[in-house]
């Protein structure tokens, strides 16, 4: 459900990554590039109100409202929200390039971390 909140808000660059193998906070990441600070705070806030909408336990939102990186943690999810500019700077998706990356599904059955929050 988040991987695809995200993309109907208007996120770019999505991807769903399974790190559950590699680290012990988190099953999943899902990254989202927005164009703009502001962006990426609207974007977290609208997740955060699409999880809580769909019975989901609301995220704890990371970074300054003006930061071009946000993160959500959804306990067993965390969402990445990076402008263009902050996800080529960070370079989180060479980071964890030996995590899985689970396929955004276009049908009903959602990847486990778009159902999980």
């Amino acid at each position: 459900m988040l991987a695809h909140e995200a993309v109907e808000f208007r996120g770019d660059q999505v991807r769903v990554l399974q790190v559950s193998d590699l680290l012990f906070i988190t099953d999943y990441f899902v990254l989202v590039t927005t164009h703009s600070a502001r962006q990426t705070r609207g974007l977290a806030e609208s997740l955060n109100a699409a999880a809580k909408a769909k019975g989901l336990s609301k995220g704890r939102i990371e970074g300054q409202s003006s930061s071009p990186w946000l993160l959500i943690d959804f306990e067993s999810v965390v969402v990445h929200i990076l402008t263009e500019e902050a996800r080529e700077f960070y370079a989180l998706d060479t980071l964890w390039l030996e995590a899985e990356e689970v396929p955004l599904s276009t049908s009903e059955q959602e990847p486990p971390a778009a159902q999980a929050g």
